[in-house]
């Protein structure tokens, strides 16, 4: 955790509704260029101010997303059946891990922030995150701790939260994904962060547990279905941006618009575009369509063999470093599980 004599500004928090996976991959890929631009200009006559921390909040509609070490993986058929039936959409990322899944019930946020001049290395950065979620779900009286593979569990091998961090020059965007009444049917088509035998597990699904068990009261599991869950998920929300912002050394937080992102976006010329590429289309002969910003690129029917090993997956990797969050336009990904 950063040193508490740091004088950091507030943290700006963006707090959205139930939102598709673009508009927040839009907004966040603003911020995150904003702070790659003030690097980049300091010293010059071009220099802008330096930007405060943020940090988005949200919970998508239905989604698989990949990380960048998968981009050359075709998504199984039980995945590509959801996208050519509108059910799904499906997105190549520039955050580190594997595959998972985005859907309503969870609790997303996305620190944008400087971990220079937060104190924090990327391992660290990692564990601060970490350690807000287990801190959040204690708030809840649900037991929770960390292994060797990134994100958080609880007892049994189960999974209530991933994580997918993407760093350049020690900027981070994606972040945490926290499962709160998740439907977790979603998680069955994929292989969850590449972890096989993984339990996908969310709070209501805990909590139940011990109501099943007699070890917990049904007044707050209960509470977690009132209105969907909109209410629950609201106050969890509020614990995640509290834990986070103490977890980085932010005494204060603030509320902003997403308005005020677009007009930073205008003001810089910066479109938002951060290399997410989409399947917009697949059918049973195999075609689909990436798309990138305004490039169209349609694929055919030959695909990566399911069987390609991890030979050949670190081959690919190995061709990038990624190491080195201080290079100049290195990717600096975190390398964890999401």
């Amino acid at each position: 955790m950063p040193p508490p004599t740091l004088n950091l500004p507030a943290l700006r928090v963006l707090n959205l509704p139930l939102s598709d996976y673009s508009r927040v991959s839009k907004l966040q890929s603003i911020l995150f260029n904003l702070h790659l631009l003030y690097k980049s200009t300091q010293g010059t006559s071009k220099a802008i101010p330096q930007p405060p921390p943020y940090l988005i909040t949200s919970s998508f509609h239905p989604i698989y997303t990949f990380g960048r070490r998968e981009a050359a993986r075709t998504p199984p058929d039980s995945v590509l059946n959801l996208l050519s039936s509108n059910k799904a959409a499906i997105a190549y990322t520039p955050r580190g891990g594997q595959v998972t899944f985005h859907g309503p019930g969870q609790v997303v946020a996305y620190p944008i922030i400087d971990l220079k001049r937060h104190e924090l290395s990327p391992r660290c950065y990692v564990r601060v995150i970490e350690k807000a979620i287990i801190r959040v779900l204690e708030t809840f009286r649900i037991e929770a701790f960390t292994t060797e593979e990134a994100g958080v569990w609880v007892k049994d091998n189960r999974k209530i939260a991933s994580i997918g961090v993407n760093l350049r020059r020690w900027v981070s965007s994606h972040g945490v994904a926290l499962n709160v009444d998740t439907d977790l049917e979603w998680f069955q088509k994929i292989v969850a962060c590449g972890l096989d035998g993984v339990e996908m597990w969310s709070m209501r699904k805990e909590l139940e547990t011990r109501l099943e068990q007699g070890r917990e009261s049904r007044a707050l599991v209960e509470a977690i279905g009132m209105t969907y869950g909109k209410v629950f998920r609201k106050k969890v929300t509020e614990e995640v941006v509290s834990e986070i912002a103490k977890g980085i050394g932010c005494k204060l937080t603030y509320p902003i618009g997403a308005d005020e992102v677009e007009k930073l976006g205008e003001e810089y010329g910066l479109s938002g575009e951060d290399g997410v590429e989409w399947l917009k289309y697949w059918d049973a002969s195999g075609l689909y369509y990436r798309v990138n910003g305004d490039n169209i690129e349609m694929e055919g029917e030959e695909r990566v063999p399911d069987d390609l090993t991890k030979t050949d997956i670190k081959d690919t990797e190995d061709k990038e470093d990624d190491t080195n969050p201080d290079e100049e336009g290195a990717g600096g990904v975190v390398k964890s599980r999401d």
